[in-house]
């Protein structure tokens, strides 16, 4: 696997080490936001993003893919999260993922497309 290719796999760890943390998650609020929400929306923006950049490919079917695939690791951490002390299935952690997998793939193409806004035409 290309150096690139392992961020994603990276990532993944990281935010299911971190969520499986007994009695772990963000306390508190960041104004109307709970910090553990902002946590979730972060973590999964990285996951998609990283994901994107390491399949170095830009179509819609790809980073529909990339949506449903992260959003659905999600899913499958909250069900990891069950038995954990401290920890429980929330669907609001669900759709946090999926806002963050959604500004992730978001921030994916407004840096490509600054990029190709960048490259020049003319040889």
């Amino acid at each position: 696997m290309r150096s690139r290719g392992w961020l994603p796999v990276i990532v993944a760890l990281l935010v299911l080490a971190a969520s499986l943390v007994p009695g772990g998650g963000g306390g508190g609020t960041l104004g109307p936001i709970g910090v553990d929400k902002l946590l979730h929306v972060v973590g999964y923006a990285v996951l998609a993003g990283t994901s994107l950049y390491a399949l170095r490919t830009r179509t819609r079917r790809t980073t529909l893919v990339v949506f449903v695939l992260v959003t659905a690791f999600g899913g499958v951490v909250e069900l990891l999260q069950a038995p954990v002390p401290g920890r429980a299935i929330s669907l609001l952690d669900l759709v946090a993922d999926a806002v963050g997998a959604a500004l992730g793939i978001a921030g994916w193409w407004l840096l490509a497309a600054t990029d190709r806004a960048g490259e020049s035409t003319t040889e």
